[in-house]
């Protein structure tokens, strides 16, 4: 399975750095979600930034 960097640099044609920040602010937002305890929103969290599969939340988690 690709990388959600490698999806947006395809995909959307983002550079490495575009891609980063957009997986970074994704995080921020992730974690923020499990501050609150808002468990859907966080499942959700890739489709929402990314427009991909609940799939990719652990790569976000694990980085």
């Amino acid at each position: 399975m690709e990388t959600i960097k490698e999806v947006l640099m395809r995909r959307d044609n983002m550079t490495e750095e575009e891609a980063q920040e957009a997986i970074t602010e994704a995080k921020e937002q992730l974690i923020a979600y499990l501050v609150e305890e808002d468990m859907i929103s966080a499942m959700n969290i890739c489709e929402e930034f990314f427009g991909l599969e609940p799939d990719y939340i652990l790569e976000l988690y694990e980085s």
